[in-house]
């Protein structure tokens, strides 16, 4: 019997796939726990237009997110942050901060994942960053400057 899981059955299938399974396994467990339903052509084609339409929003935020880091290409921010006389920070800088550095200076939000730091910076002055997407990847210098 043909069975679009609603929920992950261990050892049996995953949620949103539909896959053919003991007729007495289904009366008896699946369908009256609520675990699956039967896959008539309607359900099939509802989970298809579900996948598909996922599908589109994912290539969609993709396009997005290449376009934010090409308009950051080249450019710099200004990160403000304590530090000692010698120029060494009390905290070290991260993707987060440089997450928010851009949000603050250019309005723009880039996933933390995006941002590749080579190592946490840890002292004031130019640093190098990159941002990457799956089809792009662009340079950004961060500034740290002392704090008062």
């Amino acid at each position: 019997m043909k069975v679009l899981f609603l929920k992950d059955v261990r050892g049996t299938g995953r949620s949103g796939e539909v896959k053919n399974v003991a007729d007495g396994y289904a009366h008896n467990f699946l369908l009256p726990q609520g675990l699956a339903e039967l896959a008539t052509d309607a359900k099939i084609a509802e989970l298809e237009a579900k996948k598909q339409a996922h599908d589109e929003e994912l290539i969609k935020q993709e396009e997005e997110l290449t376009q934010k880091i090409l308009s950051l290409r080249g450019k710099s921010v200004v990160i403000s942050a304590r530090s000692t006389e010698k120029g060494g920070l009390f905290k070290a800088l991260c993707a987060a901060d440089i997450v928010r550095a851009i949000k603050a200076e250019y309005d723009i939000h880039i996933p933390q994942e995006s941002v590749h730091v080579p190592e946490h910076i840890k002292t004031t002055g130019e640093h190098v960053v990159m941002l990457a997407s799956k089809t792009q990847k662009a340079e950004l210098k961060v500034s740290v400057v002392s704090a008062v």
